[in-house]
């Protein structure tokens, strides 16, 4: 089997590794603009990446070093860690589980030694089974056309520009990523080896780029800044062409950062990809469970901000009536109200999104009724 991939960013990438991770025999080639840049930002993973990475491994033992001994610039990642938002609370990967920050062009620029990579502009007209179009954002550069808002829905969020930049690295091995609330909207810490990456999350129809920073100046001092982008929440409304085209990355879907679930939604849609191609699922399913995936993890996300922050601002006011209730979030809240989580755990349980049922009730206690999450897991499992 045959598998074009067009893109060499971290979408075009993490495709390539599950599809050698399952079928080590597939021939893959990667089709990339060389011109095309790679944000100079860190990311954050879930622990689902380094599941990936182990799996790769395993099937290509020429693949070496293990994640923790490569050169990402990459640090251990525990979770996420929420200062101002109503209280501060950490949101955990669960008991043992890590994932990692790291620098995505010195991931991807790694991991391409493995692929047959071809620096060349192309588009569908290639010759292979099948094709992963993970070219990057429809609403940026030339790739920027009225059509693109035909073909996207978008999806409603409170913030469409980031001030990115960068300070000294943190001294410790393991790390959180912190998200900060601000005035503006709230702030991600991105820690790794080398350096911190920074971005001051914000709405250009509240907020001008002149008082983004200054109040970022004031909340978090001198750092060097990197420059500005905008940005737009969407979802591709049909992500498969022909029943062997997938869009994956940003060619597909973007949602802002506040949960760190970009690269979880690559993976899982890789995954959905893959059992339609072995006939375990129709393309009718994937793509209706995917969809409803991204746009469950979008509510969630506003779900964040409905019940404010320490800031009574214009933009704080604007977020907060941005969230509609759901019937399958609201199940799990009751359920978390009336401790049934023994219930859920011992086959009740549902996901929302990406998220466990615990998860969902860790921000529901912390954000909404400012309870100690853990003290009632505690006392009521």
């Amino acid at each position: 089997m045959k598998v074009a991939i067009i893109g060499k960013g971290l979408a075009g990438i993490l495709t390539a590794m599950a599809w050698k991770a399952h079928y080590p025999a597939t021939e893959i080639e990667i089709y990339y603009d060389p011109d095309a840049p790679i944000e100079p930002v860190g990311s954050g993973s879930w622990p689902n990446l380094l599941d990936l990475i182990a799996e790769f491994q395993t099937a290509n033992p020429e693949c070496w070093p293990t994640w923790r001994e490569a050169e990402w610039d990459q640090t251990v990642k525990t979770g996420i860690s929420y200062k101002g938002w109503g209280q501060d609370w950490f949101h955990d990967f669960g008991i043992n589980r890590v994932a990692m920050h790291f620098d995505p062009k010195k991931f991807c620029d790694d991991m391409s030694q493995y692929f047959k990579c071809i620096p060349k502009r192309v588009g569908y007209n290639i010759d292979a089974d099948f094709i992963y179009d993970c070219g990057g954002s429809p609403f940026s550069g030339r790739e920027c056309s009225s059509e693109s808002f035909d073909r996207y829905k978008l999806l409603e969020n409170p913030l469409n520009r980031v001030l990115l930049a960068e300070t000294d690295p943190y001294t410790s091995v393991y790390c959180t990523t912190d998200s900060i609330a601000t005035k503006d909207g709230w702030t991600f810490v991105i820690p790794l080896q080398s350096r911190t990456s920074v971005g001051y999350m914000f709405n250009s129809d509240i907020t001008t780029d002149e008082e983004a920073l200054d109040n970022f100046a004031e909340q978090f001092g001198e750092h060097k800044l990197i420059g500005y982008r905008s940005f737009h929440n969407y979802m591709a409304k049909n992500p498969v062409l022909d029943g062997r085209i997938f869009m994956n990355g940003n060619k597909y879907f973007f949602i802002e950062p506040l949960e760190a679930t970009s690269i979880t939604g690559y993976l899982v849609w890789i995954e959905r990809t893959l059992q339609y191609v072995m006939g375990n699922a129709t393309l009718q399913d994937i793509v209706a469970d995917n969809q409803r995936d991204i746009q469950e993890n979008a509510n969630f996300l506003l779900y964040h901000y409905a019940h404010g922050s320490e800031y009574d601002t214009p933009f704080w006011e604007y977020a907060k009536g941005l969230y509609k209730p759901c019937r399958i979030f609201n199940n799990i809240i009751e359920d978390a109200k009336e401790w049934q989580w023994r219930r859920l755990a011992d086959g009740g349980a549902y996901n929302y999104s990406y998220f466990s049922f615990l998860s969902v009730i860790a921000t529901y206690c912390n954000m909404e009724t400012k309870q100690d999450y853990k003290s009632l897991l505690k006392n009521n499992w």
